[in-house]
């Protein structure tokens, strides 16, 4: 399958580009995802634990299964004030 990425804050510096595509099995799980982006992109691994995947404005779970072709957001957690 192949999937859309697109990073916002933090991981638009730390990934190589503003939008990856990534080829997973079919089947994989959000969870199985963000430890397939951790080990491709070492460096922003720590941030990637804790990033969550958005699809259609809404939050995934981490169990869910992945849709071929889909656009996924990739959100880490963010505070200001």
């Amino acid at each position: 399958m192949k999937l859309t990425l697109v990073p916002f804050a933090i991981l638009r510096e730390l990934l190589p580009e503003s939008a990856l595509v990534q080829e997973v099995p079919e089947g994989t799980t959000t969870t199985q995802l963000m430890r397939q982006l951790a080990q491709a992109h070492p460096d922003a691994e720590g941030i990637l634990r804790v990033t969550r995947l958005a699809h259609k404005d809404e939050y995934m779970n981490r169990e869910t299964s992945l849709q071929d072709g889909a656009e996924y957001c990739l959100i880490p957690p963010v505070s200001g004030g």
